[in-house]
């Protein structure tokens, strides 16, 4: 054994007898604070599981009494001294020489050397080793390489010159709530334990370190007690030896395997092991693994969190990593952060989220908790951890008083597509894809041709947003591949997109077998509902095209890792993207009409959606938005819509105001039914749905009929008779539970129905049993403790989920005894658990983790079982609910604006009375100027604008368009009056940009838009050309824009509104088709001044006829453009004009001489047309000159 002044001098390497002063003071050390720590009270040692606890000075022992046992000892440095196993470990570590100098009592000299203090930084340079025999207790030099060893390994570890912090890491850190100045932060995990008792290394080799352990670890000196704090065994020097020599002389020497290295040289901890095996089953997944109160991240994980979440990123042992504390989860997953503003604003900003970065995120939990693993058969090995949840973004099911996404619309879905190429046409190829949306239980799939611009794909792209997708490694076309990665590198919402591969794709044959194998084994089980047992979704799964069963059976291969595969079981909820009865919006035109998003940042406000949603509910706003991207075609249908909007505005009946009534203040109630089906439903969430439903079960008395009603509309009278059918199967659950203990997130006392979960009321009683029991004993034991320690007012304390401590002010402490434990202390008081309450304590906890385990099955069971018998009928309301919505934001849209009832006739016409765009009306303060057109009904159906730079002519044409959209959604729209018939197409094409992440110019985009155009066009389509030819030079501009017009009028026969800043083509096309196309401009007045400047006022009105000037230099003028530049260019553009009609002068006579030449030779129809010709050129060089 070690003497006892040698102990002493150990324990004191950091004090001095010299300076019994300072150590009085119990000052903390100073250390730097580690600022974008997610820990509560990490200081320097913040890469410890645990901080280290403040050094506290241990009372020196009297020569002159006799020494205490080590039973004593033990007990005393427990409550005195307070020294974890680690601690002891860290200063045994930093005083290297004086393990093994012997102790000499009777040398004052010697005490003094030992009681020195010697700087730890500067050990090896400023104190180097003694010769040996000096009489000084000097080191040999073996020794003296294997102390200077273990001081390099406190240093790497300890002093944190390992530490990798990033720049930019100070944001605001993530708090536990902890006390302030607690000394003894959350109790560490069993792990951390082990791994820094795993630290040491070869400590048989050290006397001085294995007799210093032994008088701190003997089994008879007792366990320590407390939380974070476990028995530590280290074998003696003489106990190896002997265990070695009797191995030897029976002949059964035992062989461990060697321990496995890492890459700072030491050996694998039992958590790192544990480390190594999840990241090898997870390969390509960010793990987060639960240690103690903190998921952390290890090697290139933490790597990326620190980078993704601005956290810091640090080596410890043989891994780098990053932690945040268990409560932040969902808030690095997924969730906004919400950040006020000065003024009342708010500002969403998602800086901080895994998910949206594009990375798969498994959450490895402990799967075993203390109090039972304290108990049970691996009470000493590491907490068993599993993968317990896999996100990505698409897969992350929000809570349901989650923030929602910036748009607020739709949460994102996920997609997945499969391609076969078309024989006989280069590009073509046909696409099959699927898109599902976890979060609302959505499924849309289609099955097109597309070209080789690949218009369609991106097309569906744009109207889905998918946050992922699923596509083959290999065999995708090359065109395809460079729009699926254009689109990934170019989300609206900034969000990365994520590509899965699909590395095995399965033919058609393996594809349905695998789908009927999960629909099959659906059918199989007891509580199926009727459309499984009635075979009827394989009847419609076979309905199906190869190519989309193929992406449906991977699709349900990929959601059944994450356990969201459900919502692909009812098919009858399935819709096809494109349908006979609805228009589908091309990806350009949504983006030039700023359906979805303005042009200008980018943002929901001041584009169409923005005007026309006035829905109350989630569910409603998203489908609402899928009315708006695909108006209907189906006269009757829209007829039905329109009408029943019309209902709304007029009628007074009071079932309309419950229906309105009802629709308030509703939860996400397609969110939350699909949390209840995943089973991720949270008791809370429960208690705000089950009445939410009751609530619209009980809306309305049950109807025999639809017509029953008694309302004009047929979509009124349907969801008004769809919303009872509910309340049987609702009053049958809400009377199963407690909602109040539900609310309080309950799980054990919810339940009404004793007969219903047996199990549960079992275990509430024996844990209630339990309880009372305990609470007795612990009341009696708090009369003891009051008398005690003579406080008849003391009581119990609870500290960060501790309870039953007591908690003692440090300036009127009574004498504590000694078998109490420390729990925590602060700078004014200090908490103990009393020895003989923990086993009380750790009982009760027992019973209450098994009544857990018990109330989440029950819970488990409850929610499997609503969802089996309610899923579809819950759906088709919800369904129903999210229309009833949609139509009453379109009356009150139609209110709020005064819109108009459109009139729908049979042909294909159109007539705007005094229209006005919905969009600019909405944003700005000023009046909007009107206007008229008519396309058809005797008409031309074809008009070419043009007009002054700014003058509204885009506005002009957008105009018409959003009213023909808003129209065939069923809406009101902005005028006094619309006839029109009905559209199947609006196709469009402005703007002039480049595309070369496609590797298309601006020329090439406008030309490729413009050939798709022309084969999609109908006669029954809405065609809108801007400026068309631009993107070359001006001849073979207006060559092309001349033919495109000359398509669109003389072959497709459709509606076009064609914008020109080319008066000849404008005149030319209007004189060879003077019945089909009909010239106007917008309207201004131009007044010049003195110098030769004009004044140009738009008067933003269509006029008919055509203007031969584009005002460019006057809205140059209105740019602030530098004068000079502008007398110049005013001269240039003067000059240019003279020239050119002096050229077409010389043309047009030049043409009339040969017109005469063939008059002398033609007789009958000939020569009168040729006259006719002639005529008309004289008559325009006549008003020429």
């Amino acid at each position: 054994m070690v003497s006892e002044k040698n102990s002493q001098a150990i324990l004191s390497s950091y004090f001095s007898p010299r300076s019994t002063k300072s150590n009085k003071q119990h000052k903390r050390p100073d250390s730097p604070i580690d600022l974008t720590s997610d820990a509560e009270d990490d200081t320097l040692y913040g890469h410890l599981d645990e901080p280290p606890i403040k050094k506290i000075k241990v009372a020196r022992p009297s020569h002159s009494q006799p020494r205490a046992s080590s039973t004593a000892r033990s007990k005393k440095s427990n409550r005195t001294t307070n020294f974890t196993q680690s601690t002891l470990f860290s200063q045994a570590l930093t005083s290297p020489r004086r393990l093994s100098t012997p102790a000499r009592p009777n040398s004052t000299a010697n005490m003094a050397e030992q009681w020195a203090f010697i700087p730890q930084t500067s050990w090896q340079t400023s104190h180097p080793a003694p010769e040996a025999g000096s009489g000084q207790g000097g080191l040999d030099p073996k020794s003296e390489a294997k102390k200077a060893k273990l001081h390099e390994a406190f240093e790497k570890k300890f002093l944190t010159h390992n530490f990798e912090l990033r720049p930019g890491a100070l944001g605001a850190p993530d708090s536990l709530h902890a006390e302030e100045n607690d000394q003894f932060p959350v109790p560490m995990d069993i792990d951390m334990i082990e791994d820094e008792n795993s630290r040491v290394e070869d400590e048989d080799s050290d006397p001085g370190f294995t007799e210093l352990m032994e008088k701190f670890s003997n089994p008879s000196s007792g366990t320590a007690k407390g939380k974070g704090k476990i028995k530590v065994s280290i074998k003696t020097k003489s106990a190896a030896q002997a265990n070695k020599q009797s191995a030897t002389k029976t002949g059964r020497r035992s062989k461990k395997p060697p321990p496995k290295i890492g890459p700072c040289g030491e050996p694998y901890t039992p958590l790192e092991l544990q480390v190594l095996k999840l990241k090898e089953e997870n390969p390509g997944t960010l793990l987060m693994i639960e240690v103690g109160y903190k998921y952390r991240f290890f090697g290139n994980d933490a790597k990326i969190a620190a980078q993704e979440l601005s956290i810091v990123a640090y080596n410890d042992r043989n891994f780098t990593v990053a932690y945040i504390p268990i409560e932040r989860l969902g808030v690095h997953l997924k969730k906004h952060v919400l950040f006020y503003l000065h003024g009342g604003a708010f500002l969403l900003t998602d800086d901080f989220r895994l998910l949206a970065r594009g990375h798969r995120v498994g959450v490895v939990n402990q799967v075993e908790t203390a109090a039972l693993k304290k108990v049970g058969d691996n009470r000493n090995a590491p907490f068993e951890r599993k993968l317990t949840h896999l996100y990505t973004a698409t897969t992350y099911v929000d809570d349901l008083d989650s923030v929602d996404e910036l748009e607020s619309y739709s949460p994102p879905p996920f997609m997945c597509l499969f391609e076969e190429a078309r024989s006989g046409s280069v590009g073509s190829v046909n696409i099959a894809v699927i898109t599902i949306c976890p979060s609302t239980g959505d499924v849309v799939w289609d099955d097109f041709e597309d070209s080789l611009m690949r218009i369609e794909l991106e097309t569906r792209l744009v109207h889905t947003r998918p946050a992922e997708l699923l596509i083959p490694e290999q065999g995708l076309s090359e065109p395809t591949s460079k729009m699926l990665k254009f689109y990934a590198r170019n989300s609206a919402s900034g969000d990365k997109i994520r590509l899965e591969y699909i590395k095995d794709l399965m033919p058609y044959s393996a594809a349905f077998a695998s789908v009927s194998k999960f629909y099959t084994n659906k059918h199989l089980l007891a509580a199926a509902s009727d459309a499984f047992q009635s075979r009827r979704l394989m009847a419609e799964i076979t309905d199906f095209p190869q190519r989309v069963v193929v992406a449906l059976a991977h699709a349900v291969k990929y959601l059944s890792d994450f356990g969201l595969a459900d919502p692909l079981l009812e098919t009858r909820f399935f819709s096809k993207f494109t349908t006979h009865t609805h228009m589908l919006l091309a990806a350009n035109t949504l983006i030039n009409l700023e359906v979805y998003r303005n042009e200008t940042d980018y943002r929901v406000e001041g584009s169409l959606i923005h005007v026309m949603d006035k829905t109350q509910t989630k569910f409603g706003a998203r489908l609402l938005r899928a009315w708006i991207g695909r108006p209907l075609v189906d006269k009757e249908a829209l007829q039905k819509r329109v009408d029943a909007v019309d209902e709304i505005l007029t009628s007074k009946s009071d079932k309309l105001h419950v229906l309105r009534a009802t629709l308030s203040r509703l939860p996400d109630l397609s969110r939350g039914l699909c949390r209840i089906q995943y089973g991720q439903c949270t008791p809370k969430e429960l208690a705000k749905l089950l009445p939410a439903f009751a609530k619209i079960s009980n809306a309305f008395e049950e109807f025999p009929s639809p017509a029953a009603v008694g309302l004009k509309s047929p979509i009124l009278n349907e969801i008004i008779y769809t919303l009872p059918t509910l309340k049987s199967t609702m009053k049958t659950f809400i009377d199963a539970v407690d909602l109040n203990q539900a609310s309080e997130g309950r799980k054990d006392q919810m339940w009404r129905d004793p007969d219903k979960f047996p199990g549960i009321i079992d275990a509430v009683h024996v844990y209630a049993q339990c309880l009372r029991t305990a609470e007795a004993e612990l009341t009696e034991e708090l009369r003891a403790i009051r008398k005690q320690l003579r406080m008849p007012s003391l009581d119990w304390k609870t500290h960060l989920n501790d309870e039953y401590l007591i908690e003692v002010l440090k300036d009127k402490k009574p004498p504590i005894p000694e078998n109490w434990v420390l729990h925590s202390r602060t700078r004014v008081v200090e908490r103990f658990h009393p020895a003989s309450v923990l086993p009380k304590v750790e009982a009760r906890a027992r019973y209450q983790e098994m009544l857990q385990a018990e109330s989440r099955k029950a819970y488990q069971d409850f929610l499997a079982e609503l969802s089996t018998n309610c899923y579809g009928a819950l759906r088709n309301v919800i369904n129903k609910l999210a229309e009833a919505d949609c139509l009453n934001s379109l009356a009150r849209v139609a209110s709020d604006w005064e819109y108009v009832k459109p009139e729908f006739t049979d042909d294909d016409s159109l007539e705007i009375i005094e229209g006005r765009h919905p969009i600019v009306e909405a944003i700005t303060d000023k009046p909007y100027f009107s206007n008229s057109v008519t396309m058809g009904f005797g008409q031309p159906r074809n008009k070419i604008i043009t007009g002054p730079n700014m003058g509204g002519k885009s506005s002009f044409v957008k105009m018409v368009a959003l009213i023909v959209l808003m129209a065939q959604v069923g809406s009101y729209v902005p005028a006094r009056s619309v006839k029109m018939g009905l559209h199947d197409s609006i196709l469009t094409r402005m703007g002039a940009s480049d595309d070369l992440a496609k590797g298309r110019s601006t020329f090439m985009v406008e030309m490729s838009e413009t050939s798709d155009i022309l084969h999609a066009a109908t006669p029954r389509s809405l065609v809108i050309l801007d400026e068309l030819g631009r993107g070359t030079s001006t001849f073979d501009g207006m060559a092309i824009a001349d033919g495109v017009l000359q398509q669109l009028v003389e072959r497709t026969k459709c509606k076009t509104l064609f914008i020109t800043h080319y008066p000849i083509i404008a005149s030319a096309i209007e004189q060879k088709y003077p019945r089909d196309v009909e010239n106007m401009h917008m309207g201004y007045k131009s007044e010049l001044r003195l110098g030769g400047k004009r004044d140009l006022t738009f008067l933003y009105k269509v006029e008919k006829g055509i203007t031969t000037e584009s005002f460019g230099i006057e809205c140059a003028r209105l740019a602030n453009m530098p004068e000079l530049l502008l007398e110049a260019a005013s001269d240039q553009a003067q000059l240019f004009q003279t020239k050119l009609e002096e050229r077409i002068k010389r043309n047009k006579i030049a043409k009339a001489v040969m017109l005469i030449k063939r008059s002398r030779q033609e007789k009958g129809s000939p020569l009168e047309a040729t006259l006719r010709t002639l005529r008309d050129l004289v008559q325009s060089l006549s008003l020429a000159t």
